[in-house]
């Protein structure tokens, strides 16, 4: 199975995602991992030292707008 994964920003996000991907290799249910995240947050240094393909994507935080 190929399988995407996405979160960032901090460990908190990125550490259980790896121990995801990580079971899910160790019982055979994913042959193909791709890790989608930003070039800013730490998963674009974190995720290619653990050894997961890693993809950037260009995100940008939700515009609010707030009334009177």
């Amino acid at each position: 199975m190929r399988i995407v994964v996405s979160g960032g920003g901090t460990g908190g996000h990125i550490y259980p995602a790896l121990a995801l991907i990580e079971q899910l290799k160790a019982r055979n249910l994913a042959d193909e991992v791709l890790y989608v995240g930003t070039s800013r947050g730490l998963e674009s240094k974190i995720v290619p030292q653990a050894g997961i393909p890693f993809k950037n994507a260009r995100v940008t935080g939700l515009q609010t707008q707030t009334y009177p």
